[in-house]
């Protein structure tokens, strides 16, 4: 009866494994066809390059980070394509890791670094982890692979995570894992800088994006079960999208029992 038992959970666990991995590559295979039009010209869609924003959002960070006292920083990414912020963080002295499910929107990223690819080393086999990117500085990192994968390597690493518009590009139920995930990657008492978009028809607009606002990130199953709420900055830069606006938000890591 152990045994067959053990067997069952076995089998368990790898129908659920491989179910993990089929939506991956699902999410994958969506996103690596709307950055394959980005890069091929097409439109932006909710991409801002503009470094007087990614500044903005650097000094909202420092002034809601008080436990760092003014050292250099540890910023986790999530969901980066190829935001600007990676770069510009990591040029004023911060350490900077980026996580994408698509291999191109990390290529256009090391491209903000610089021509020189031979700057940048790979290691991982491309497998459910993917490739790992490391800059030659040992500042940048750049992780090819889903955001709501299990990284124990991660746990407890990050001062700060910078969140430009994640959480309300995910699916609503992506959502709680997601935040799972970012509790456990940050340390105690780290800052979480959140953008998220509030849309002139609210929620009945659906997404994504998707209209967000602070109920919404400090839901129990979201945010509100790790997370203490420190301030609404609201409307941080205009965009050239009718209809909505790009409000931020400051959450700070509780401590953990």
């Amino acid at each position: 009866m152990q045994a067959r038992l053990v067997l069952f959970a076995a089998t368990l666990l790898i129908i659920n494994t491989n179910i993990i991995y089929a939506q991956s590559f699902v999410i994958m295979a969506s996103w690596a066809q709307t950055w394959a039009d980005i890069l091929n010209g097409g439109p932006k869609r909710w991409k801002v390059d503009d470094v007087d924003a990614k500044r903005a959002a650097l000094s909202h960070i420092v002034q809601h980070s008080p436990n760092v006292d003014g050292r250099p920083m540890r910023i986790l990414c999530p969901l980066a394509g190829d935001d600007p912020f990676v770069h510009y963080a990591w040029g004023q002295g911060h350490d900077v890791t980026a996580i994408d499910i698509v291999p191109d929107a990390l290529r256009a990223m090391r491209g903000l670094f610089g021509h020189d690819m031979d700057e940048w080393s790979s290691e991982g086999d491309g497998g459910n982890s993917g490739a790992v990117w490391k800059h030659k500085s040992g500042r940048a990192t750049l992780l090819e692979g889903d955001i709501l994968s299990n990284r124990p390597e991660l746990l407890r690493s990050f001062d700060v995570i910078y969140d430009k518009d994640s959480f309300g590009a995910l699916a609503l139920d992506d959502r709680p894992k997601f935040c799972e995930r970012i509790s456990e990657f940050v340390k105690d008492g780290g800052t979480l800088y959140v953008e998220v978009k509030i849309k002139d028809e609210g929620r009945e607009s659906g997404g994504p994006p998707y209209h967000v606002e602070k109920e919404d990130l400090m839901e129990p199953t979201n945010f509100g079960g790790c997370f203490e709420y420190v301030c609404s900055l609201g409307e941080v830069y205009c965009l050239n999208m009718g209809g909505m606006k790009q409000t931020g938000h400051v959450l700070r890591r509780a401590p953990r029992r």
